[in-house]
């Protein structure tokens, strides 16, 4: 069950991802195995084997149960085998070798025949999480974490009418069981068992995966910098943060982290700077075979700079420039990194003029090819600045710039980064502007947090859809109870899903941040 998770705040979720790195941002007894009860097992497959056997040139021959699959993490097929139905008592233990006592899911797939017509009583006793398909039609919906708990449906069947069944199920941690019931006039409630069963092909389809609910960093990480990326193994995330030498953190599936060991600057700072103590706001990116980390430091006057560093793959190991990318008399900070349709490499920075008492424009300068110095002859332009009379108060910054349907979307944030932040979005047929800004803020505070903005957007391919899927990764705070921030708490990272709408702009939830548990990303 999932209660350690639930008091950290938030539902495990792994999702199986193909990640899109492009600019467009349009998972006592019995033979399964130890650690577990397997009362309706009668034959295993192994890892990776093959339920029902392989019959002649290794084509799947049905036989009487119901074929199982296991998945590692919700994401990785470990084990198949036949069960004589679904009856398992997981206990503290796992589903078989290998899988680990929690954080697994399994499908259950096969062929119901009943032998008299009627309405059934279908039920599950789950711990945690249940779906029931019969037919392709869902009759149990119940995908939470939960200790023990019993769902029915009543669904009239034939007598000898074959009827497809498929059962989906998540265990977050703590004890794990799942049983599939069947009970009707004439019969009492039973297992169902395995004379009404017939085998299916392994189903081929990704590992059921538990909803998520923010944050997904639980503690102080602000100003999320996160990659989509192949280039690490398994294939998913990274994400680093602002302060110190930037840690770098990884993820399959934006929803739980875990520390490299890398850093983008293992020293603190870069050599040319006069120290570490303003260290904010890292992207890392991919430009060309290699990567450029971007950040903000100080320069060796202790004036707000934009540095870089480069690397062969994205946890490193990094190399800095010899000296700052971008230096302003008001100070510069806040870089991302945009490659247009045309192979042309921007960088978007603000000016930090509000710490003088000054406007803040956003500006964008052509990139060499290498991401490391500009373009012979480019120069600075302006996108946008700060409206004093709006939202935006006297700052605009952390932008993140997309391409959706032939337009360009400036993300960015607006006003104190304390309760008063918030996030909004201007667009542009051209990188270069003009810009329309939206208007309101795409993202505002609710009753759970405040201050919602600094984010990175990813693309991820739909794991059954094959659509492109965009999701906005961002720092709040728990709202104190009173539309303050909670300090103790820092600014913890959350996600959440990008909708385009039919007038073309963006909306992200209901235009404050999600407090409620919400499918796994990628799997919607």
């Amino acid at each position: 069950m999932g209660a350690s998770l639930r008091l950290a705040g938030a539902l495990l979720c792994l999702s199986s991802l193909a990640v899109a790195c492009g600019d467009d941002a349009s998972t006592a007894d019995g033979a399964a195995g130890t650690g577990g009860s397997g009362a309706g097992a009668s034959s295993t497959g192994g890892a990776g084997g093959t339920a029902g056997g392989g019959g002649e040139g290794g084509s799947f021959v049905p036989e009487p149960g119901i074929t199982a699959e296991y998945f590692i993490d919700y994401y990785d097929l470990a084990l198949t085998e036949t069960e004589a139905g679904l009856d398992r008592d997981f206990a503290d233990g796992g589903a078989g070798p290998g899988l680990g006592a929690d954080r697994f899911s399994a499908r259950w797939t096969g062929v119901l025949t009943p032998a008299e017509s009627g309405d059934y009583t279908i039920i599950t006793d789950t711990d945690d999480g249940v779906r029931v398909w019969l037919d392709g039609a869902l009759v149990i919906d119940d995908w939470s974490g939960h200790f023990v708990t019993r769902n029915t449906a009543v669904v009239p069947l034939e007598a000898g009418v074959p009827v497809d069944l498929r059962v989906d199920y998540f265990e977050l941690d703590l004890a794990a069981s799942a049983r599939l019931s069947w009970s009707k006039d004439t019969i009492p409630e039973q297992v169902i068992p395995a004379d009404v069963l017939t085998t299916a092909p392994p189903s081929g389809l990704p590992g059921p995966k538990p909803p998520y609910q923010n944050p997904v960093i639980p503690f102080d990480c602000p100003d999320p910098g996160v990659l989509a990326t192949s280039d690490i193994d398994p294939p998913g995330f990274v994400a680093a943060c602002t302060g110190g030498s930037f840690p770098i953190r990884a993820s399959r599936s934006l929803v739980t982290w875990t520390d490299t060991g890398a850093a983008i600057l293992p020293n603190g700072k870069p050599a040319w700077a006069a120290n570490g103590f303003r260290n904010w706001a890292p992207e890392i990116h991919r430009v060309g075979a290699g990567y450029v980390a971007y950040f903000t430091t100080v320069d060796g006057n202790d004036a707000l700079a934009i540095g870089a560093a480069s690397a062969p793959s994205p946890t490193g190991p990094f190399t800095e420039t010899a000296g700052p990318l971008v230096q302003h008399p008001l100070g510069v900070i806040d870089a991302t990194f945009f490659e247009d349709t045309d192979q042309k490499r921007w960088l978007v920075y603000k000016i930090d003029g509000n710490s003088q008492g000054q406007p803040t424009p956003i500006l964008a300068r052509e990139l060499a090819a290498d991401g490391l110095s500009f373009a012979s002859g480019s120069s600075a332009v302006e996108l946008i600045r700060n409206d004093g009379g709006s939202w935006e108060g006297g700052v605009v910054e952390a932008p993140f710039v997309v391409r959706h349907e032939g337009m360009y979307y400036l993300f960015y944030s607006g006003n104190v980064y304390d309760h008063r932040y918030r996030t909004g979005v201007a667009r542009a047929s051209s990188i270069l502007g003009p810009y329309e800004k939206h208007g309101a803020p795409l993202l505002a505070n609710n009753e759970r947090w405040v201050g919602p903005g600094h984010g990175s957007i990813v693309t991820i391919v739909g794991e059954t859809s094959g659509s492109m899927l965009d999701y906005f990764v961002y720092h709040a705070w728990t709202n104190a109870g009173d539309g303050t921030q909670l300090g103790g708490d820092g600014r913890q990272v959350l996600v959440d899903r990008i909708v385009w709408g039919g007038d073309g702009w963006p909306a992200i939830h209901d235009g404050t941040p999600s407090r409620s548990p919400l499918p796994c990303p990628g799997t919607e």
